[in-house]
């Protein structure tokens, strides 16, 4: 695994692993799916960025899966549970991320002055 991917994949097990209780009440609704969709897009991104070669079906595969696990861990964390919908914010999080992949990765690049 590569640098950008670690970041964002120990990012989100922290974030997925803070416990309920210390989650502050913003009072909308479906702000957990947004940062779910923001988390998994920011993930595909990483993944296409240190893995220029992969196909993005195999990243959505691998993002399901790391889905999954992120949610099977939540069991075991105080006051979160397990939530097949934010399984799906996810899935779409990946696709947006994959949709958005190509021009943030140029943005980035730009930025960094490597890879055009």
């Amino acid at each position: 695994m590569k640098l950008l991917t670690l970041i964002v994949s120990v990012l989100i097990l922290i974030a997925v692993l803070i416990p309920g209780s210390n989650i502050p009440d913003v009072n909308l609704v479906g702000v957990d799916k947004i940062v779910h969709i923001c988390m998994f897009s920011a993930w595909a991104v990483a993944m296409r960025f240190d893995f220029p070669g992969i196909k993005p079906w195999l990243v959505f595969i691998l993002g399901m899966l790391f889905s999954l696990l992120t949610e099977v861990v939540q069991l075991f964390a105080e006051g979160r549970s397990f939530d097949l919908y934010d399984m799906v914010s996810d899935a779409v999080g990946l696709v947006v991320g994959l949709l958005l992949a190509k021009p943030v990765i140029k943005l980035i690049n730009r930025i960094l002055g490597q890879r055009v």
